[in-house]
């Protein structure tokens, strides 16, 4: 269902169902934040030991076929793990953008049915519908910039290996 007809959907249903329904969308929001943070939790994890294996490997000294191997392909999959991350994380947020606004939608709703104006704030993906538009794109500036950060570092690093 569109977000535009979404809104006039819910001009019908009482404050407990608006309710209800709120709380429904928010379980399904926190869910798609659940899988951003693991997706992130697990990227900083393979990172990690990516990074400590490569920087052992390259002052170890050894330059058997195997470590050479290993030089080249420890990069590509962090590059590979960055991108799969970046992705998911994508994935979840369209998800999550017209789950957001309908959560905005129920919020107006909800404070007109109650008759305050403030009772529930916005908190919708788009700048119309979010109290606070400021922090829509820099709330989220950690989940889409650091799969990339880390990207952008393996591919500097298999640059200076001369690939």
């Amino acid at each position: 269902m569109p977000d535009d007809n979404f809104n006039e959907s819910i001009d019908s249903i009482d404050l407990k169902d608006a309710l209800a329904l709120a709380a429904y969308i928010e379980q399904l929001l926190m869910t798609e934040q659940q899988w951003i943070l693991n997706r992130l939790s697990w990227l900083f994890t393979s990172q990690s030991f990516l990074i400590t294996a490569f920087v052992v490997l390259l002052g170890s000294g050894n330059h058997s076929p195997s470590a050479h191997l290993l030089r080249i392909a420890l990069p590509l999959l962090g590059l590979f793990c960055c991108i799969t991350v970046a992705i998911a994380i994508r994935a979840a947020e369209r998800v999550r953008k017209p789950l957001e606004n309908r959560r905005a939608y129920l919020s107006m709703h909800i404070n007109k049915l109650a008759k305050s104006p403030k009772l529930v704030p916005m908190l919708g993906s788009s700048k119309a519908l979010r109290d606070n538009p400021w922090t829509l794109h820099q709330g989220s500036l950690p989940h889409i910039v650091l799969p990339w950060a880390f990207a952008v570092l393996w591919l500097l690093l298999l640059m200076s290996l001369g690939l």
